[in-house]
C-alpha cells in the first residue's frame, strides 16, 4: 500500500468513526419530555363517589323550605359550614365564591352551604351571611334546619365526617367552635357526587397545588354542565 494509500485510510477510517460516534450520540439522547397537560383534563369525569337516595327538607336562608330532591337536574357544589367559623369565612369568600362568580349565569348551577350548628344559626344568620358574599338564594342556598337530622343526613348520606365541637378554648377560637371537613363536593344532574377538593388546605401546600386543585373543581362543573 502506497503512502497515499494509508493517509486516504486513515482518514476514511476517522470520518467513519465520527458518524458512528454521531450515530450513537443521537440514539442514547435523552428524549425530550412532552408538555404535561393538567391532570383532571386527561381524568375526565370519574365514576360517582355516592348517590343520594334519601331526601332532606332544610330552611333556606329566605325562610323559604327547600328539599335535596329539588337540585335533581342541576350541577351543584356542596360545602358544611357554620356562620362563626373563620376557616369557612375564609375558603367560601375565595374558592366558593370564585366558583359561584364564575357560573352564576348559568341556571343549572347551584351552590348548597349546610351549617353544622344549626342551633346558632338561624334564619337571620343564614341571610346575613349571604348577604355578605353577594349570594342570590335561588342559586347559592345557605341551609339550616333541625339538629339531628341534617347531622345524620350530611355523615350517614352524604358520608362526611362527624362533626367534633372543640373542647380546647384556644383551639376554638383560633379555629372555631366545630371541627368538620372543610372539602367543596361536587354533584351532577342525577344527585351523584363525582369528586371532592380541599381547597382550603390545599393552599398549605403552596399556590401552585392550590391552582391545580381548584382547575380540577371549575373543570369537574363545567364538564357537568356541558351534559345535559
Amino acid at each position: 500500500m502506497t503512502d497515499k494509500q494509508k493517509i486516504t485510510t486513515i482518514y476514511v477510517s476517522a470520518a467513519a468513526l465520527s458518524i458512528l460516534i454521531l450515530l450513537i450520540t443521537w440514539l442514547i439522547r435523552p428524549k425530550p419530555t412532552p408538555l404535561e397537560k393538567p391532570q383532571y383534563v386527561e381524568q375526565g369525569i370519574s365514576a360517582p363517589l355516592l348517590s343520594l337516595k334519601k331526601d332532606l327538607v332544610l330552611k333556606r336562608q329566605d325562610g323559604r323550605d327547600v328539599k335535596i330532591s329539588e337540585l335533581k337536574g342541576k350541577v351543584w357544589a356542596f360545602a358544611q359550614f357554620y356562620a362563626s367559623c373563620p376557616m369557612c369565612a375564609k375558603r367560601n369568600s375565595q374558592g366558593l365564591k370564585a366558583l359561584y362568580d364564575k357560573y352564576k349565569d348559568n341556571p343549572d348551577f347551584v351552590v348548597i352551604c349546610i351549617t353544622v350548628d344549626p342551633i346558632t344559626d338561624g334564619v337571620e344568620q343564614m341571610k346575613s351571611y349571604a348577604e355578605a358574599l353577594g349570594a342570590d338564594s335561588n342559586n347559592w342556598w345557605f341551609l339550616t334546619g333541625d339538629a339531628t337530622a341534617l347531622t345524620d343526613y350530611m355523615v350517614n348520606e352524604m358520608k362526611y365526617q362527624s362533626i367534633v365541637k372543640r373542647s380546647d378554648p384556644d383551639e376554638a377560637a383560633r379555629l372555631g367552635a366545630f371541627k368538620h371537613d372543610m372539602s367543596i363536593a361536587v354533584y351532577d344532574r342525577n344527585l351523584s357526587m363525582v369528586t371532592r377538593h380541599d381547597l382550603y388546605n390545599a393552599r398549605k401546600k403552596g399556590e401552585v397545588f392550590l391552582k391545580g386543585e381548584e382547575g380540577k373543581l371549575h373543570f369537574t362543573v363545567e364538564s357537568l354542565l356541558e351534559q345535559k
